[in-house]
């Protein structure tokens, strides 16, 4: 038998199966689902197994070098997820599957932590009779001896035993045999003493697993784990637990559609549902979008469920979430948490999946495969017979749209806990604040709301979705903007480091002091963002205490997690911040939220800048009036009377649905449709340009073909297939023509169902000639933006 492999290389010329030999020493190990490594045009790479053929395609086969890990391979659910994501999001198969596997495996870096540990070789008697007869003469020894009768295990110097941190004793509640996690030990002692203990017989040292564990004290304490008292539940919580535990039986239940005002008691409503899960011998999956979110839920978790919870992110260390994916495959963990990527944790029996804040669109991947794990979890659920809970205070137009027309059920919760009113919400025209002469960053309403708060020694959040200190460094003398010199877009200013960046390719530059094009000296900084709302706030209240929270500020491990935490504590008057402090945060003292401008997403030119918008400020006001005293929230506008600051206003989802559903419906947009969106780019700006017009060519030949999806009876003869009802439109250059000195064009298709739209693709694709050198092509179904 010869195995077929997809090998992990983003080409499509590398997207069928190899074969390859399996040897005789990895017979027992290499199956379908299984990484292996496996030698490829002189490199050695990762590839995956799809299957086995008796005869193999070529007359020279080489062999598997090796298993990738020690991991299981995936099984057959986890395969079928993976080739409807390759036709779903018309990705490599390679790409789709790497996606089941942790980083540790695609990198070739998986490798267990071990540790040594000591252990008596004689009985408790012999121990204390030896520490009895060497106390005074080898006190080191019978210092060991003594800790370990008193079931402490010694903390050994690192050379000749391994870590200076030594695993817990090999009785830790949910760790399976021979693993444990590192802990501080009250004995130190030296290897010399050990090992003359060893040469001795009275102890014994073996190595064991130690589980890299992403739990810090300041989220997780053993002492809390398990033992959190479930809330008592509002009348609306308690339909939504029935509802969900009624599906949990339903041999083929429908997505459910949480749909809760802000702090209604959504994360209750989950941790009600999941220990229905586990009761059923079952497990959990549960997406957070944000990783600044998933401490504060971790905490949250860990308190009702303790170690039964794994943390799966991108901001955890390789071997951290190497350990973690290794928990769940072992179903040591039964509850996954995690941003997106824990859509494809290994839990076995899967019960349950929760999406929370489903609306967001970091749920969308940006590079290959462009999944979105809203529309992931749902097809594993659908697979695993068991529902899959979308929760959110604003949901997308497409998942309300499609509760209403019956393919998701629909939950509402229409109450905050302890039947606490939503924030007061004062809408400021900063036209009217110019007319008046105030040309500060705030309106006069938010300086003296700021003040209120901090004499009443109150919380404040002001949100501004836009780092950096300015948006643009202009030269006052001729008009010159400075710009990115790899990409289309200006360079902001950072105060903190005195340069200037661009936020697309992470180039920088320093200010100069003369403009580079007419040599002025006129340079000034125009526009605001967080690190001058801080800055500004600072100037104007300097008894307040700022803390910023924004992607300049948070890019160290456990970042978010210190931010928040002392903020909630009470360390912090103020929170500055981006969309990071917009959702999912509680915080009990903050009873006013600041938006300084609703406008930086708003006239952007892509169809959901309304419902972004809409979101954004909805989300955000949320944040107040969460605790004893009702909240507050100003939002500064030049667009007051836009729909979407209108009903962010008075708290009406329904009213937004409705104006914006009758928008997208008049112009084609999804839900309506389904959208792909393909890409040429390259450094070449008139090859991408040829390029991009073939490609639109042969995709409008290919929506005139016939489409399998549209079958319809032929005049006087068998049934035949129609034409898709697919629009094509452009190619024309992006919005954003030039990103990271490549240059983009851009073809968008519309129609429905999504596979006639993949279906034009596809054919297209394979009828235009292949891109010149240099010329990239990339597919986005159901992309979350167009620009």
């Amino acid at each position: 038998m010869f195995a077929e492999v997809v090998v992990d290389v983003p080409a499509v010329k590398a997207a069928k199966p190899f074969h390859y030999g399996v040897p005789e020493r990895l017979l027992g190990s290499v199956r379908v689902g299984s990484a292996v490594v496996v030698p490829f045009g002189g490199r050695r790479l990762v590839g995956y197994v799809v299957g086995f053929v008796e005869a193999p395609d070529v007359a020279k086969v080489k062999d598997i070098l090796e298993v990738a890990s020690e991991a299981a391979p995936l099984p057959e659910d986890m395969m079928a997820l993976a080739t409807w994501m390759t036709r779903r999001y018309l990705c490599l198969p390679a790409e789709a599957i790497a996606q089941m596997f942790p980083v540790a495996v695609r990198q070739r870096k998986a490798s267990v932590k071990t540790q040594a540990l000591i252990e008596l070789a004689v009985s408790s008697e012999e121990a204390r009779a030896f520490v009895a007869e060497v106390a005074r003469r080898a006190p080191r020894q019978a210092e060991v001896v003594r800790a370990l009768l008193e079931g402490k295990q010694p903390a050994l110097a690192a050379e000749g035993f391994g870590s200076s941190s030594p695993p817990r004793p090999p009785h830790h509640p949910g760790s399976p045999p021979g693993s444990h996690r590192g802990s501080d030990f009250a004995v130190r002692t030296s290897p010399d003493a050990v090992r003359a203990l060893i040469r001795k017989g009275i102890v014994a040292s073996r190595r064991v697993e130690v589980l890299r564990s992403p739990f810090s004290e300041t989220s997780w304490s053993p002492t809390r784990q398990g033992g959190r008292a479930p809330l008592r539940l509002t009348p609306d919580q308690e339909k939504a637990v029935s509802a969900i535990c009624e599906a949990l039986d339903s041999p083929r239940p429908k997505p459910i559609l949480l749909h809760g005002v802000t702090a209604s008691g959504k994360t209750e409503v989950y941790m009600r549902a999941i220990e229905a899960v586990l009761a059923r011998a079952r497990s959990a999956i549960v997406l957070v979008p944000e990783i600044a979110l998933t401490p504060q839920l971790a905490g949250t978790f860990h308190e009702r469920f303790g170690r039964a919870v794994a943390l799966l992110h991108s901001r955890l260390s390789v071997g951290e979430r190497y350990d973690e994916w290794r928990r769940a495959e072992r179903g040591d963990a039964r509850i996954v948490l995690g941003a997106r990527s824990a859509v494809f944790a290994p839990v076995e029996s899967l019960g349950l999946v929760v999406v929370d804040e489903e609306h967001e669109n970091s749920y969308k991947q940006e590079e290959s495969p462009r999944y979105h794990a809203r529309e992931v979890a749902c097809e594993r659920a659908r697979a695993a017979g068991c529902p899959c809970v979308l929760g959110s205070a604003t949901p997308s137009v497409e998942s309300f749209y499609r509760a209403r027309m019956g393919e998701y059920d629909y939950v509402p919760l229409t109450t905050r806990v302890e039947m606490r009113p939503l924030p007061a919400v004062e809408i400021v025209d900063m036209r009217e604040e110019l007319t008046q002469g105030n040309r500060s960053i705030f309106s006069r309403a938010l300086s003296r709301a700021i003040r209120e708060r901090l004499a009443r020694r109150e919380q404040a959040i002001l949100f501004l979705n836009r780092r950096g200190h300015s948006t643009f460094v202009l030269c006052r003398e001729c008009g010159h903007a400075l710009r990115c010199p790899e990409c289309d877009v200006a360079l902001t200013y950072h105060a903190e480091e005195g340069r200037m960046r661009c936020h697309y390719c992470s180039h920088e530059e320093t200010v100069p002091e003369t403009c580079p094009k007419c040599g002025s000296t006129y340079i000034r900084y125009f526009g605001a963002g967080t690190e001058k709302i801080e800055r500004e706030v600072m100037r104007l209240f300097p008894q307040a205490r700022v803390v910023r929270m924004d992607l300049d500020t948070t890019r160290t491990k456990r970042a978010h997690e210190n931010i928040v935490n002392r903020f909630r504590s009470g360390e912090y008057d103020i929170l500055v911040g981006t969309q990071m402090v917009a959702k999912g945060h509680d915080f009990p003292g903050v009873t006013l939220v600041g938006v300084v401008s609703a406008d930086t997403c708003l006239n952007l030119p892509d169809y959901k800048a309304g419902e972004r918008t809409f979101q954004l400020l909805t989300q955000v006001a949320g944040r107040a009036g969460r605790g004893a005293t009702p909240g507050q929230v100003i939002v500064q506008t030049y667009a007051p009377d836009h729909y979407a600051v209108q009903r962010a206003r008075d708290h009406d989802y329904l009213g937004f649905y409705e104006e914006e559903a009758r928008a997208r419906r008049d112009l084609l947009y999804p839900p309506f449709v389904h959208l792909v969106l393909v890409v040429a780019s390259g450094e070449d700006a008139d090859g991408v340009e040829r390029y991009a017009r073939s490609l639109g060519a042969s995709l409008r030949v290919a929506a005139r073909s016939p489409d399998p999806c549209r079958p319809g009876p032929a005049p006087g003869g068998p049934a035949t297939a129609a034409p898709a009802d697919v629009r094509v439109l452009g190619p024309s250059p992006c919005a954003m023509r030039r990103v990271k000195r490549l240059y983009r064009w851009q073809v968008l298709l519309k129609g429905s169902p999504v596979e006639s739209v993949t279906g034009v693709v596809r054919r297209g694709l394979a009828a235009c000639p292949a891109p010149p050198r240099g010329i990239m092509v990339q597919v986005d179904v159901d992309p979350e933006s167009v620009l």
